[in-house]
């Protein structure tokens, strides 16, 4: 469940912490509860079967995950199919439904930005241009172990409401659509037929669908905040772990995992010898940049 490649910016005051953190090669992913937004992890989760007469809305919308095009429960009810089959395969679908409160507790974050040159970011995070801001390699990042998923974080006027009933649809509609893929090609390859199959398009489509709405819920469930961060341009790594308390992880990166370091005009002497020791030290070769104040404008130069 990986975004297409960006950049990850991490940026830091002039602290023995960050130095020691980039001396080791380490991140600090922390439990929600850590961080000082409130309504980190506040959208509703909506769980177990839609029932057909007290949540009409939620039923269509689970028919229609499992791919019926009807808008109404009349709809719904005079389709053989779906009334022959829909109990059996709610049933089954149940199954796929990922405990988001469960893994919410136990998931650990750490917080990047896709932005290099963000006034906000170097005033709050990079203590005014004192601390520095390291660009990191998406791919070294989310494959270090334990591995990790990446999300661009959605900011909202308000708290997302979460159906995890769809997502185990979209979960079992994915899986069919993949294994449809597969026995397709195995029998155009067993009748000698070269020639693309039409099937192969529409199981394709259809899982790209399927993948779009659990992508979409595990966005809403955990990296959604309030529309005022939005300044943050926040992309987030998301590490599940078994932990059963608010302790943080401790997760290291290969030290190619460093594209090139940013050092705040206004970092204090002693602190920017320090740093580049270290790097030096750590990260032979790679660029040390400098953000600059711009004479003529509110901006940064970054050269």
């Amino acid at each position: 469940m990986l975004n297409s490649a960006k950049c990850l910016f991490k940026y830091s005051g002039p602290t023995s912490y960050a130095l020691q953190n980039l001396k080791e090669g380490t991140l600090f992913c922390q439990h929600y509860a850590a961080y000082n937004d409130p309504f980190e992890y506040w959208a509703r989760i909506i769980e177990g079967m839609p029932d057909s007469e007290r949540e009409p809305d939620r039923f269509i919308a689970a028919i229609r995950a499992w791919g019926f095009d009807v808008s109404t429960i009349e709809e719904a009810r005079v389709d053989s199919l779906i009334q022959e089959h829909f109990i059996e395969y709610f049933n089954e679908c149940q199954g796929y439904v990922p405990p988001f409160d469960v893994m919410r507790e136990g998931m650990r974050i750490a917080c990047f930005s896709s932005e290099q040159d963000n006034l906000l970011l170097w005033s709050h995070y990079g203590d005014g241009l004192r601390g520095f801001c390291v660009e990191f390699d998406e791919n070294s990042i989310t494959n270090s172990e334990p591995k990790g998923d990446l999300l661009d974080v959605a900011y909202l006027n308000s708290p997302p409401k979460v159906d995890s009933f769809i997502y185990g649809i979209a979960w079992d509609q994915d899986w069919y659509s993949q294994t449809a893929i597969q026995e397709t090609n195995a029998r155009i390859k067993c009748q000698g037929k070269p020639e693309p199959c039409a099937e192969i398009q529409m199981y394709e489509e259809s899982g790209a669908e399927a993948l779009k709405t659990m992508r979409d819920i595990w966005q809403q469930v955990f990296a959604t905040k309030p529309a005022e961060w939005s300044y943050e341009s926040e992309r987030r790594l998301l590490v599940q772990t078994n932990k059963s308390d608010n302790t943080p992880l401790v997760r290291s990166y290969p030290r190619e995992a460093v594209r090139a370091v940013i050092v705040g005009e206004r970092m204090p002497d002693a602190y920017k010898a320090e740093l580049l020791a270290v790097l030096a030290e750590n990260y032979a070769g790679v660029p040390v940049r400098t953000a600059r104040r711009a004479q003529s404008a509110y901006a940064l130069v970054i050269d």
